[in-house]
């Protein structure tokens, strides 16, 4: 067997990876449709020169693209390093692991995987980790070197909920569309830095919330409402501010028309006051859709502990989208059970 990369620009090697996965990925979508998602996906700044195409074939024949036994994609993106220095360095994320069925059953994925992992650890020293998202349980990937982290969301059901005495029109909250968000997501990378203090004792990595990173999310949200004929978002998120016009909290979010639900990918508050009308203009606006729930992955439970209670949430461990991590400064004499990670929330999927 052998094992190449493709760039984004190898489109044909995209289709056909493309192709193979929409029987898993293909839900609600023609494969027109599918194809027609990911080809705009790749075109975004998130993915163009940060994409790569992993695949399994056969030695004989390496250069085939209808043969593939296993496949996979990573991003580059960048992340903080922090113990007893902060080091800005990169880290990739793991996407789209698939194998065809006809493969199935014969190793392939799990041999694929242990060559990634060695390949990614071979430039530890300007990539501290890389991680992705498992929806095949905790075990499978932990086997290959992704430690499974904390879990939780908090779940606000709004199915039955009245929500006529919430308002947009509240003076201390603003509506939040692309340009701000640009905007915000440079202030709250600076704030990151910060914030963190040092420790010899332990590692904190930090994926970090990028434009781009949100971009990609806002746009698959904006696809689906077009294949379903509606009107697509225009409002992404929230933020707070209090009476010297100093912002105090926001919170970004997205929108899954397949699942009903709104996602709030990433939220920064000062106090549980704040984040309780984060959390009502997030109910606001998926009331617009007729969703049925609002997320929140991993949350800053001081933020919440009142909040969650007063507006009904329930901190639930998901079953689903496992966060997993595999640390590569091994060599440098660190333990990776003392690697913590920071703001697991909801943007860093893909």
């Amino acid at each position: 067997m052998f094992f190449c990369k493709f760039d984004y620009t190898d489109l044909f090697c995209l289709f056909r990876t493309n192709r193979n996965s929409f029987v898993e990925w293909g839900t609600h979508l023609s494969l027109e449709e599918y194809l027609s998602r990911e080809s705009l996906l790749a075109s975004l700044p998130f993915t163009s020169e940060k994409f790569t195409v992993w695949v399994l074939v056969p030695r004989s024949t390496p250069e085939t693209t209808t043969n593939i036994f296993s496949a996979c994609e990573t991003f580059v993106r960048p992340a903080l390093v922090i113990s007893s220095s902060l080091q800005k360095q990169t880290c990739y994320s793991i996407a789209s692991v698939f194998t065809p069925a006809e493969h199935r059953k014969n190793g392939y994925a799990s041999y694929m995987m242990e060559l990634l992992g060695k390949k990614l650890k071979e430039n530890f020293q300007e990539v501290g980790f890389s991680f992705l998202y498992s929806d095949v349980g905790p075990v499978f990937y932990s086997r290959h070197g992704w430690k499974v982290f904390e879990h939780k969301e908090i779940q606000f059901n709004i199915e039955n909920e009245n929500l006529n005495n919430i308002t947009s029109d509240t003076t201390n909250v603003t509506q939040l569309s692309y340009t701000d968000i640009e905007e915000l997501t440079k202030y709250d990378s600076s704030l990151i830095e910060k914030e963190n203090e040092f420790s010899s004792t332990i590692y904190k990595v930090v994926v970090l919330p990028t434009f781009e990173c949100f971009e990609w999310a806002f746009e698959r949200s904006k696809f689906y409402a077009k294949i379903k004929g509606l009107k697509e978002p225009n409002i992404w998120g929230a933020k707070v501010t209090n009476k010297e016009d100093k912002i105090i909290g926001f919170a970004f979010w997205t929108y899954s028309f397949t699942d009903k639900i709104l996602q709030i990918l990433r939220i920064r508050s000062s106090d549980t006051n704040t984040t309780k009308l984060l959390i009502q203009q997030a109910k606001l606006y998926a009331s617009y859709y007729n969703f049925k729930k609002v997320t929140v992955w991993n949350p800053n439970l001081k933020i919440f502990a009142e909040t969650a209670i007063i507006e009904g949430g329930e901190l639930v461990d998901r079953a689903k989208s496992l966060p997993s991590l595999a640390w590569y400064n091994n060599n440098k004499g660190s333990d990776e059970d003392k690697v913590k990670w920071i703001l697991n929330e909801n943007y860093a999927w893909c």
